[in-house]
């Protein structure tokens, strides 16, 4: 039987960064829907279709927090990793902590990401 891949949305406004995330990704097998415009992700998401959803932090428009926000009202099954290149997420923290109320939770990268810490973050949220 055939081994189903495993679904990565990307949303960072950032084109080199989603695409470099969008590749790594793909070498390991995984199917990548990658997006620099938050709009047009929320636009073309559908619920139950990803299994995680990597997410940027600062974007203009729409950030990561408020974009998680509006694809949770859609699926509350997603799982999410956000990235960033912020030093602190501080600026964030009234929407982090809607996001991840409880201490231990919070799923972030820093970018720049390492091959291995983006895989070892993937494969523990998938899994």
């Amino acid at each position: 039987m055939a081994q189903v891949k495993k679904r990565i949305l990307i949303v960072d406004d950032e084109k080199d960064a989603g695409r470099t995330l969008k590749l790594i990704l793909e070498n390991y097998g995984f199917d990548i829907d990658c997006f620099t415009d938050p709009a047009m992700a929320l636009e073309k998401f559908k619920p139950n279709l990803y299994d995680l959803i990597i997410l940027d932090i600062r974007m203009p428009g729409t950030n990561g927090f408020e974009l998680y926000n509006q694809l949770k009202s859609r699926d509350l099954n997603v799982k999410t990793l956000f990235i960033t290149a912020l030093s602190s997420v501080e600026p964030y923290n009234t929407q982090n902590s809607k996001v991840f109320p409880l201490r231990g939770k919070r799923h972030f990268v820093m970018k720049p990401v390492s091959n291995k810490e983006l895989l070892e973050q993937v494969y523990s949220l998938i899994n």
